[in-house]
């Protein structure tokens, strides 16, 4: 296979969530399909059908698919809302909104994908924010907009979703050491 015209674009979370989304529910609908005309192939037979083989797809795909379903959908990703604040219509009504500012591309693709509610937070996304926006009164405008558009986040919930979140690393990291322990325990006994 030969690319005879590459095109290269960058996408915000958002769009890529709702592709797969899409991909998934068409896959899934491809395969009900597919299930019943065989079934009314087979009609008659007495030959079972098993789903399985209905359709299917690779295996690596719909394993990467539901993982970064679930990785969007965790607090505090501005699409682990619900309901789900943005809509087809949100980047449009984005871009119109800080239209004032001269803000570039990835800019606003962070801005929408991190959803930022603090002056500290947007400086993290704007490049030389102090110079670009000196006074406070341009930050707190540009943070108005950001709200009035992608919504204001759920504190509690993403305070608890980042909780479960360190304790799951937590737990990690002790399984971690244990097993080093035991490593070390059992070399121990090997050399000694």
């Amino acid at each position: 296979m030969k690319i005879l015209e590459a095109q290269s674009a960058a996408l915000t979370n958002y769009e890529v969530y709702t592709h797969l989304v899409q991909q998934d529910e068409r896959y899934e609908r491809r395969k009900t399909e597919r299930l019943e005309r065989l079934k009314k192939e087979k009609k008659g037979k007495g030959k079972a059908i098993k789903q399985e083989h209905a359709d299917r797809r690779p295996g690596n795909l719909a394993t990467m698919s539901i993982e970064l379903l679930n990785y969007l959908r965790e607090a505090p990703s501005p699409l682990g809302c619900k309901p789900l604040p943005y809509d087809e219509k949100t980047i449009k009504r984005l871009l119109e909104g800080l239209r004032p500012w001269d803000f570039t591309k990835g800019e606003i693709i962070m801005i929408l994908n991190l959803r930022p509610t603090k002056p500290e937070n947007l400086n993290t996304i704007v490049e030389e924010m102090e110079e670009r926006f000196p006074g406070d009164e341009d930050q707190l405008a540009i943070l108005s907009v950001i709200e009035a558009v992608l919504g204001r986040p759920d504190g509690d919930a993403e305070t608890k979703a980042m909780k479960a979140n360190a304790n799951k690393a937590r737990e990690a990291e002790q399984g971690d050491e244990e097993d080093v322990e035991i490593t070390t325990e059992q070399k121990m006994d090997v050399d000694g």
